[in-house]
């Protein structure tokens, strides 16, 4: 009896189903059936399902005619015989180890079923999922929507493992011959439960389909769409009301308004009489019993949209709408008795009296919204030096004393925050990502620096982190931002401080924005590197505080990690790393990028991470193995990773 039952419909994705197919097969968590309901391909889809079936005894192929993703899901499901249930879309991608996050949450727990984190495919580069980023970032088991209400977002089948028993004993089941089938599936699964667990972890690599957002858009302008998506809502509001408690009948409207009617309502401009008749007058009713506070949150301009459409005014609604899309940046806010409303239309039409509070921004707002922009992060004689631009979009910076910036170096877990040194400079180009603004920038920009030294002995603890914060006053807004645009993807990375004495400081930039500096006073050092017989790395180097650890290489894609060798002898270390692992990478994301990937050395001592620096000296600086194909290389300027020639690598 297999342990997972996998449900993959097929409907012509020659391009991409061999590789969703291996992503399966090579599941950690190998004890699977994969059940393939091909839907009446026109494409070779069916044949490669078949090659699968005949090599794999896992792969079992079911041919229909076309019914619709609903049915095809539907039929696998009833023919799925392991303890747990899982779907996956055929042009997407398993990371190796999906299933061994979900079922081993499962098992810790209890719980009805474990939900997993999302990265996008997108121009051959793997990215995480916005639309889930705060959902995911952290894993959370036993939890439920009721007290973790960002599951209100979480709603696709594919990124999910079920206790097949859940399943059946709720007789749940995708409406057949709809778009939009998961969402009153997943959502009432979510009321059911009664308790799911949240894996940070990507589970899930979904890809963007080359058709594009024009694609997508030209789909939501059809009225079938569109019905298909107000009736998936009616059906959660109506299973809410029946099974949930009587808040989140609230909450749910909150995240309609936010998201999913939000993305119909923004296409009004563009709909037919129709279109827009039957979605307002639907959305209303939707909306009907809705209270103030559900729209609260919302950016004002938002908060005008719905305003106009709970009013039936049409007319009005196409061209605020349409002014949106015309002004997509900020404008300059009005400022009155000390507050900050909206220009837009309609403010001061007598006729219509929409109430001051509509316009009135807030932090939602993009007019109000703080850009605190990375242009340059660098060490220089053991200081953190940036360089950047700050400024609240619809205000700007047009002179010197017009706005007030200041940096500090906050330490996690403590009250202490060591102020960086800063001083305003006059931008010599305007940004080039808000070039409307103009002049307004001139003395948005500001160069701070901060003595590594000074973090080291802060505090009565040597060792934390700290979080880089900025605060900017201007125009009575005080505003502070710990996660800041970042200008040349180059800056995200790694760079050593001070990597001389016997405490390792580090900053580091992430994708995210968050720029951190790390004290340890435990830490390896790479100094050597060479090959040994059998296809093992080794590496030599420098030592402290390490006794205990533990050493391991983790792929950034997927987060798999290959276990190390790693024998510390008082201030010195070896360490072995098997390089076949490394090699056995996922199928190629496009055509373009590789086999390879990148492979970060990690240490782990006492339940931290330890720093592993990179420091070859010479001709030793970049390591490659005799077919080229991986190189030991620094991060930007910091920790040591093994990574593939697919990366970009300059052999040596």
């Amino acid at each position: 009896m297999p342990s997972i039952s996998v449900v993959v419909p097929i409907f012509d994705v020659e391009p991409y189903l061999a590789e969703c197919l291996q992503s399966i097969a090579r599941q950690s968590a190998g004890d699977l059936e994969v059940i393939m309901v091909d839907d009446g391909s026109t494409d070779g889809s069916a044949a490669i399902a078949s090659r699968f079936a005949a090599a794999d005894e896992r792969f079992t192929l079911i041919r229909q005619a076309n019914h619709g993703l609903g049915h095809a899901r539907n039929v696998g499901a009833r023919r799925a015989q392991g303890e747990y249930l899982a779907f996956v879309d055929a042009d997407d991608v398993l990371p190796d180890d999906a299933y061994e996050h979900l079922r081993g949450a499962l098992e810790r727990s209890g719980s009805d079923f474990a939900s997993g984190n999302v990265r996008r495919i997108a121009d051959g580069e793997v990215v995480q999922a916005a639309f889930l980023s705060k959902t995911f970032a952290r894993t959370r088991l036993r939890t439920h929507v009721t007290r973790f209400r960002p599951l209100l977002g979480d709603r696709t089948a594919w990124n999910k493992l079920f206790r097949r028993a859940f399943w059946e004993a709720h007789d749940l089941r995708f409406p057949e011959g709809v778009v939009h089938e998961d969402i009153p599936v997943i959502l009432p699964a979510h009321f059911l439960a009664r308790s799911v667990d949240v894996v940070a972890a990507p589970v899930y690599h979904w890809r963007r389909r080359s058709e594009g957002a024009q694609s997508i858009t030209q789909r939501r302008l059809e009225r079938s769409v569109m019905r298909d998506r107000l009736t998936a809502t009616e059906a959660v509001l109506a299973h809410i009301d029946a099974h949930g408690p009587r808040r989140a009948r609230r909450w749910y409207q909150q995240r309609l308004v936010a998201d999913d009617l939000r993305l119909h309502l923004n296409l009004l401009d563009e709909a037919d009489a129709e279109y827009r008749q039957e979605f307002m007058a639907r959305a209303n009713a939707l909306l009907a019993d809705a209270p103030d506070r559900v729209f609260a949150r919302l950016p004002a301009i938002d908060r005008l949209k719905w305003h106009l459409l709970r009013r039936g005014l049409a007319p009005e609604l196409v061209e605020v709408v349409a002014f949106h899309k015309a002004h997509p940046g900020t404008r300059p806010p009005l400022r009155r008795r000390g507050r900050f409303y909206g220009d837009y239309p309609y403010r001061d039409d007598a006729r219509l009296a929409i109430p001051a509070s509509v316009y009135r921004l807030g932090r939602a707002d993009e007019d109000l919204a703080v850009t605190v922009r990375l242009e340059d992060l660098r060490a220089v004689d053991g200081r953190l030096t940036i360089r950047g631009h700050a400024y609240v979009g619809g205000l700007g910076a047009p002179a010197p004393d017009s706005q007030s910036v200041r940096l500090s170096a906050v330490r996690r877990g403590r009250l202490r925050a060591v102020r960086m040194r800063l001083v305003p400079v006059r931008l010599p180009t305007r940004p080039g990502h808000r070039p409307e603004l103009g002049g307004a920038l001139a003395w948005a920009g500001f160069e701070a620096s901060l003595d590594a030294g000074r973090l080291a002995r802060a505090g009565r603890r040597r060792d934390g982190t700290w979080e880089l914060c900025a605060r900017l006053r201007t125009h009575g807004l005080s505003r502070y931002r710990t996660r800041f645009a970042v200008a040349d993807a180059g800056l995200v990375g790694t760079i050593a401080l001070d990597g001389s004495g016997a405490t390792h400081v580090q900053a580091a930039c992430s994708a995210d924005g968050a720029v951190t500096v790390e004290v340890r006073s435990a830490w390896l050092r790479v100094r050597a590197a060479r090959r040994l017989d059998g296809d093992v790395l080794e590496l030599t180097g420098d030592a402290r505080g390490a006794a205990q650890a533990r050493l391991a290489v983790r792929r950034r894609s997927d987060g798999r990690t290959v276990p190390c060798e790693l024998e510390v002898a008082g201030d010195a270390f070896t360490a072995r790393i098997p390089l076949s692992p490394l090699r056995v990478a996922p199928a190629p994301l496009s055509p373009e990028a590789g086999g390879d990937d990148v492979w970060d050395l990690r240490a782990i001592a006492g339940g931290q991470r330890l720093p592993v620096a990179l420091a070859l000296d010479g001709p030793d600086r970049a390591w490659s193995g005799p077919d080229e194909r991986l190189a030991l290389v620094a991060g930007a300027g910091g920790g040591a990773a093994i990574a593939g020639r697919a990366h970009g690598v300059a052999l040596t």
